[in-house]
């Protein structure tokens, strides 16, 4: 039986590798990804649907040069998935600058098992220096 960490696993996988697979079977209509940051980086806010999916992984690509996600964890209680991890060594590309951050990215999945919303919570001190502020 496949669970929501197995679920949570792919889509991240499959967010890097190939964006239409993760959006076509990971992505419900309803899809809301929030990553509360300062103005400061240019990528944080509210990204709505699979093309809001889209432009906010564009926008940090433009912003960045990301290390993996390493996970260290993953907990589940129903629909929920807390993914506990650490971006280590991304490149500012404005600045020059490397950060390390650690995150907690809290996924709610359907019953028919897509993600519905996504809510990062980042360890962000050393990514605003990276940035410049």
């Amino acid at each position: 039986m496949t669970t929501n960490v197995d679920r949570t696993r792919e889509f991240y996988e499959l967010l890097l590798t190939d964006f239409n697979a993760a959006t076509e079977k990971y992505v419900a209509e309803e899809f809301v990804w929030e990553n509360p940051l300062p103005d400061i980086i240019p990528f944080g806010g509210i990204y709505e649907r699979k093309a809001g999916l889209g432009r906010y992984l564009q926008e940090i690509s433009e912003a960045l040069t990301m290390s993996p996600l390493n996970f260290t964890d993953m907990i589940a209680d129903g629909p929920l998935v807390a993914a506990v991890g650490i971006e280590e060594n991304t490149l500012v590309k404005s600045t020059g600058k490397h950060y390390t951050m650690p995150f907690v990215h809290v996924l709610r999945f359907t019953d028919e098992g897509q993600v519905i919303h996504l809510r990062e919570y980042n360890d962000i001190r050393e990514m605003i220096v990276a940035f410049g502020g």
